[in-house]
């Protein structure tokens, strides 16, 4: 079989089990005693394909213990695969509410979006409505997860631009900022074979920082994105990705 038929068969098999998820899977994780256990169920089953697939290594755990475990928490990562956000979710015990383009929300996973409760983003432009879910989310003591460079980024090893909103979510909701670095992931075009592509994915969380009203949005997304080019060793890089990635490119 050629790599192009290859590709074409692994497409059809995952467009296939995104239907079934969300024609019978997801109806019944609604049925399991509320929407907290749905949640509950999903995280185990993501966390032991991310730790039998990827072996995803995390440190930087005790980082975890200075933030008040009934606090919300601004999670804030580079982006090197379609599995990150699984990935991220590992070394938590509460869920990540994630901020996610909406132009990556593949229609057929609907019912996924809405039960997991994704936060819709325009990543062309500052999206109100999303920041406003957002800081709900933060004041009501959620963990909300974004990566402010908004896409995947190629090659690894660099930090590249934020996209505007970081700041303001950082500076105006009170909660605490917990960056974290993200590197051995599959460097795939194809968003499936990231996913299911075996590595050896490493986790390196970093010193929780705190900004208030005191610092401008701009400030503060400068220092994250500084302390995370010095945690890394990488270099700030200016210009922006463009936007590559799809669910069946190669």
């Amino acid at each position: 079989m050629s790599t192009g038929a290859c590709v074409l068969l692994v497409a059809a098999i995952a467009l296939a089990c995104s239907g079934l998820w969300a024609v019978v899977v997801t109806p019944r994780l609604r049925g399991i005693q509320g929407e907290c256990s749905a949640l509950v169920a999903v995280r185990a089953c993501s966390n032991r394909f991310c730790r039998a697939m990827h072996r995803v290594q995390v440190d930087g755990l005790d980082h975890l213990e200075q933030i008040a475990p009934d606090r919300g928490v601004l999670l804030v990562a580079n982006h090197t695969s379609a599995i990150d956000p699984f990935l991220l979710q590992v070394p938590l015990d509460r869920f990540i509410h994630w901020m996610m383009a909406r132009d990556m929300m593949v229609p057929v996973l609907d019912d996924l979006w809405e039960l997991v409760q994704v936060v819709p983003v325009d990543r062309d432009r500052t999206d109100s409505l999303a920041l406003r879910r957002a800081m709900r989310l933060l004041r009501t003591n959620h963990i909300v997860g974004l990566f402010p460079e908004g896409r995947i980024t190629r090659p690894t090893g660099t930090i590249r631009p934020f996209l505007n909103g970081v700041g303001l979510l950082a500076t105006r909701a009170g909660a605490p900022v917990l960056p974290v670095l993200i590197d051995g992931t599959p460097e795939r075009q194809s968003v499936m074979a990231s996913m299911i592509g075996p590595s050896r994915a490493r986790l390196r969380i970093l010193q929780p920082m705190s900004f208030d009203r005191t610092t401008t949005p701009e400030a503060a997304a400068k220092a994250i994105r500084l302390a995370m080019s010095v945690a890394s060793g990488w270099p700030l890089v200016n210009e922006p990705m463009p936007l590559e990635m799809g669910w069946a490119t190669n």
